[in-house]
C-alpha cells in the first residue's frame, strides 16, 4: 500500500482478502471483554492500513498510536516538569494510557517493544486501570482500553507469555494470486487518483459493518453460551494441548461475538471452529513449527533417538490411553463432553486450519537456533542504549539528565538558584541503566560434495542458506561461511556483519567430490575455539548442512564412520550449540544426518522445513 493511503480515509471493505483478521476486529469490539488482538505478517501486508480504516467505522472510538521508543512518562503519566520548575509543585501529566480510555491502543512493531514496557502494558489493560508511585507523586486512572497490535515475525518473536495475553491472534500474507494483486494494484492507484470518489464507491458497505457491529454490540447479552457448546470448546483446547486457560475463555467469548455479528441467538459448531483458530494459533505447544523433526520410521531401524530429539507432536490416534470422555466438576460428578463425533469433526477442522496458517511463518534463524528470545543485559560501561535511571553508586560517571532533573523540580522554589534556569544538588543526580542485547554468532559449514550435486540437492542448499542470511541480516549479528569437499575445506567469508558478498560467494562455490565430514569437523573446532578465545562473551551456532556421509577419513586407512563419532566427542567448543540440517534423501533406509545430530548433541532439522524461509 502506498505510504499516503495511510494518511487519509481508506475504506474498510476495499481492503482486498484478509477474511480472518476482518473478523477478529468486528470480534474485538463487539465484546468489551476481549482485550487484545494480534496481528502478525510480513511487511507491506497492509496490517496498519487495515487498522486505521477499521477504526474509522467506529464513531465512538479514536485510535491512540504508542511509539516504538515510549518513556514510562508518556505512556502512564508523569511529572510535569513545566509546573515543578516554576511552581515548585509535582502534578501529574497524563500519558498515552489516559486518552486510550474507551478508544483503542494501537502498538505497530509490537515485537520491538521493549518487554518491560510491554508487560506493564498488558497489565494495565487486563486490570482495567493504572497506578502510578513515582518521584514522589502517586496517581490513580482508569485504562478500559483494547489493544491492537501487529508484528513481522522476521524480525523478533515475542514470549510465549506475551502471546498469551492477546485473545485472538490472525496473520496476514502477501497477494499470491494474479486477481488479488491486480486488485491491490487498481486500489491503490483509484485511491490515489480520487480519495472521495473511491470512499464514496464503498460508503454502503462501509455502513453495513458498522451497524452490524452495533447491532452485535447490543444482542451478544442475548447469545446463549450452553453447556454443549461450553464442553465442545474445553475438548478443543485439550485435543490441542493448550495449557493456557486464557485459550478456552478467549475462544468462548469470540464465539459468542461471532454468533452475535451472525445475527443468532445460539453458539454453532462454526462459530467454535472459527473462534478457535482466532484463539489458539498462538498458544498451541505441541505443534510448532520449530520442532526437532518429523517422525522418519527410517530412524528407528538405525539408531534410538534420544528423547530430546524425539518429535514433540501426539498423534492421539497412536495412543494408548483410554479417550477422555469427560471432565470432574469438582464435586465428585462426571460431566460428559458433547457428541465425540461431532467434538473430533470440529476438532480435525480446527487442526488442519492451524497446520495451514502455520505454513505461512517462516523457520528463522533465531529460532533455529533457539536465540528468538534473547534478553538484554546490564552493562556497567558507557555503551548500549539507556532504559533506566538509578541512584549513583559513589560518584556519578554516566549521569541521566532528564531524571536528575525531575528529581530536583519539585524543589525549585525553595533554592536559591544564582540565575540559573535550575539549581541541582548532589542528592539529585541519577545514572543511567544502560543495556545491550547480547552478541550471537552463526557459522554456516555446508558441505558441497559430490552426493549432494548429484541428488540435484545444491540450488535448495544456497537457497535455504540464503534466507536464513537475510534473517540473520536483520538482527545484525555477526555470521561466517564455511564450505567443505574432497578439494579442500574453505572458509569463504570470516566472521562479518557485511553480508553483500556471501551470496556470490555460494553462487561460485565449487562442488563435487567425495565428503571429507571429520576434517571439517576438527577445521570448524580450531576456528572457533580462536575467535571464542578472543570474543569470549559470544555465543556461537554451527549450522552444519550436511547429509551426514563421511566417505573420506582424515587418517588414510580408517573407517570413515568410526573416526567420525570418535571426532565429534572432541566437539566440547565453549558457548557453542549445533544446528544439523539435513540435505540427505535417506539412502538405503539410513539417516546419517540424524546420527551426526546425536553425536554433537545438537539440533536436527531437514532441508525441506528449512526452504520453507
Amino acid at each position: 500500500m502506498s505510504s499516503g493511503i495511510l494518511n487519509k480515509r481508506f475504506p474498510f471493505s476495499a481492503v482486498t482478502g484478509m477474511d480472518d483478521v476482518k473478523r477478529a476486529l468486528e470480534c474485538i469490539v463487539t465484546d468489551s471483554d476481549l482485550k487484545g488482538l494480534l496481528i502478525k505478517g510480513p511487511g507491506g501486508t497492509a496490517k496498519t492500513l487495515l487498522v486505521r480504516s477499521f477504526v474509522n467505522l467506529l464513531p465512538d472510538k479514536d485510535i491512540v498510536n504508542v511509539p516504538l521508543n515510549v518513556t514510562d512518562e508518556q505512556l502512564f503519566g508523569g511529572m510535569d516538569m513545566e509546573h515543578a520548575i516554576t511552581h515548585g509543585k509535582a502534578i501529574i501529566k497524563d500519558g498515552l494510557l489516559k486518552r486510550a480510555h474507551n478508544n483503542i491502543l494501537y502498538l505497530d512493531n509490537i515485537n520491538l517493544f521493549d518487554p518491560r514496557i510491554l508487560n506493564s502494558i498488558m497489565d494495565c489493560v487486563g486490570s482495567g486501570r493504572v497506578v502510578i508511585e513515582r518521584e514522589g507523586i502517586s496517581s490513580e486512572y482508569e485504562c478500559e482500553t483494547t489493544v491492537i497490535a501487529t508484528m513481522d515475525p522476521a524480525e523478533r518473536s515475542l514470549s510465549d507469555h506475551a502471546l498469551d495475553r492477546f485473545d485472538m491472534c490472525v496473520q496476514t500474507r502477501s497477494a499470491d494470486s494474479r486477481k488479488e494483486i491486480h486488485s491491490v494494484i487498481r486500489s491503490n492507484m483509484d485511491f490515489d487518483s480520487d480519495p472521495d470518489g473511491f470512499a464514496e464507491r464503498y460508503a454502503v458497505s462501509d455502513r453495513m459493518i458498522a451497524e452490524l457491529i452495533d447491532t452485535a454490540k447490543t444482542n451478544i447479552v442475548n447469545v446463549s453460551l450452553n453447556r454443549s457448546a461450553l464442553d465442545k470448546i474445553s475438548r478443543v483446547c485439550i485435543e490441542l494441548e493448550i495449557t493456557s486457560s486464557r485459550g478456552d475463555v478467549s475462544t468462548a467469548r469470540v464465539a459468542r461475538a461471532l454468533a452475535a455479528l451472525d445475527g443468532k441467538k445460539r453458539i454453532s459448531d462454526e462459530h467454535i471452529k472459527d473462534a478457535a483458530v482466532l484463539c489458539l494459533l498462538h498458544r498451541r505447544t505441541a505443534a510448532r513449527i520449530i520442532e526437532v523433526a518429523e517422525e522418519i520410521p527410517e530412524i528407528e531401524k538405525v539408531i534410538e533417538a534420544p528423547e530430546e530429539l524425539k518429535p514433540k507432536r501426539i498423534n492421539p490416534e497412536n495412543e494408548k490411553k483410554e479417550p477422555i470422555t469427560g471432565y470432574s466438576d469438582g464435586k465428585g460428578k462426571n460431566i460428559k463432553f458433547g457428541d465425540q463425533k461431532v467434538i473430533s469433526e470440529i476438532t480435525g477442522a480446527v487442526k488442519s486450519r492451524l497446520d495451514d496458517l502455520d505454513t505461512i511463518e517462516s523457520i528463522r534463524l533465531h529460532e533455529l537456533a533457539g536465540t528468538s528470545k534473547r534478553k538484554d543485559m546490564v552493562t556497567k560501561k558507557h555503551s548500549g542504549r539507556s532504559r533506566s535511571y538509578r541512584m549513583p553508586d559513589g560518584k556519578s560517571t554516566d549521569p541521566a539528565f532528564s531524571a536528575t532533573v525531575k528529581a530536583a523540580a519539585p524543589y525549585q522554589s525553595t533554592r536559591d538558584k544564582k540565575g540559573l534556569s535550575i539549581a541541582i544538588e548532589p542528592r539529585d543526580i541519577r545514572d543511567k541503566i544502560r543495556v545491550k542485547r547480547d552478541s550471537c554468532s552463526f557459522l554456516f559449514a555446508v558441505d558441497v560434495s559430490g552426493s549432494l550435486v548429484k541428488g540435484g540437492r545444491m540450488n535448495d542448499i544456497k537457497d535455504g542458506v540464503k534466507a536464513m542470511l537475510i534473517e540473520g541480516y536483520v538482527h545484525r549479528d555477526k555470521i561466517a561461511l564455511m564450505t567443505f569437499t574432497y578439494d579442500g575445506i574453505v572458509i569463504s567469508v570470516p566472521f562479518t556483519r557485511s553480508l553483500e558478498n556471501i551470496y556470490d560467494v555460494l553462487d561460485d562455490t565449487p562442488t563435487g567430490g567425495c565428503t571429507p565430514l571429520g576434517a571439517a569437523l576438527l577445521k570448524m573446532r580450531e576456528y572457533l575455539m580462536n575467535y571464542i578465545r578472543k570474543n569470549p562473551e559470544e555465543h556461537c551456532y554451527v549450522i552444519l548442512i550436511t547429509d551426514g556421509e563421511a566417505n573420506e577419513p582424515v587418517i588414510k586407512g580408517n573407517i570413515p564412520e568410526v573416526e567420525l563419532k570418535r571426532i565429534t566427542e572432541t566437539m566440547n567448543i565453549p558457548n557453542t550449540e549445533w544446528i544439523v540440517v539435513d540435505s540427505g534423501l535417506f539412502a538405503n533406509g539410513a539417516n546419517d544426518a540424524f546420527k551426526l545430530a546425536r553425536l554433537l548433541n545438537g539440533r536436527y532439522i531437514k532441508l525441506e522445513d528449512l526452504k520453507a524461509v
